[in-house]
C-alpha cells in the first residue's frame, strides 16, 4: 500500500516539475540579456513598472515574471517568448522545434494527468472503505482505531493528490 502511495506521490511531482519552466535558467538568461541590452535592473524594473526586487528575484530564479509582463520584457530584451522559456537564445529552427515539442509534451502530461487522477480517486475510495468498513470487519477497538488512522491518511493524501493534479491539469487546458 505505501509503496502505491510513493509511486502516485512521484508521479503527480514528476507531472507538475515538467509543466513548470526551469526557473534558475530563466533568469540567468534574463540577466544576460538584460547586461547585453545595456541595461541596469533598475532601468528594466522602471520600464515594466516594476519593483528592482521583482527583477532581482527574476534573475537569482526566485520568482518568474509574471505573464502579463513576459511579452514586453522579451521585446525589451529583444528576445521571444521561446527563448525566454528556454532560458537560452535559440537559432529559428531550434524556436519551431522546441515549440512542437514543447506542445505534444505538454499534451502528453495532460493525459497522463488525467489517468493519474483516475488512479488517485481509486486512491480515495480505498481511503473511504478503510475508514468505513474498519467497524464492521474488526473486532478489538485498537485495530478498529489503527485502520481508521490508516484509512483517513490514505484518504487526506489521496485529495492532496487530486488537488495539486487537479491545479495542474487546469493550467495545462487554459
Amino acid at each position: 500500500m505505501s509503496e502505491i502511495l510513493k509511486i502516485l506521490y512521484n508521479i503527480a511531482m514528476e507531472m507538475e516539475r515538467s509543466v513548470y519552466m526551469d526557473q534558475d535558467k530563466i533568469g540567468k538568461f534574463i540577466s544576460i540579456s538584460r547586461k547585453n541590452k545595456g541595461l541596469t535592473q533598475k532601468q528594466l524594473a522602471e520600464e515594466l513598472g516594476v519593483s528592482i526586487n521583482a527583477v532581482s528575484k527574476w534573475e537569482r530564479g526566485l520568482n518568474l515574471p509574471d505573464a502579463s509582463l513576459m511579452k514586453e520584457l522579451c521585446m525589451i530584451l529583444d528576445i521571444t517568448l521561446n527563448e525566454l522559456f528556454e532560458g537560452e537564445k535559440l537559432t529559428s529552427e531550434e524556436i519551431i522545434m522546441k515549440s512542437e515539442k514543447k506542445i505534444l509534451s505538454l499534451m502528453m502530461t495532460l493525459e497522463q494527468l488525467k489517468i493519474v487522477e483516475m488512479l488517485i480517486q481509486i486512491l480515495i475510495g480505498l481511503g473511504i472503505a478503510l475508514t468505513i468498513s474498519s467497524g464492521f470487519i474488526l473486532t478489538t477497538l485498537n485495530q478498529k482505531i489503527v485502520f481508521i488512522i490508516i484509512g483517513l491518511f490514505v484518504w487526506a493524501f489521496g485529495i492532496f493528490l487530486k488537488v495539486k493534479v487537479r491545479k495542474t491539469i487546469d493550467l495545462l487546458e487554459q
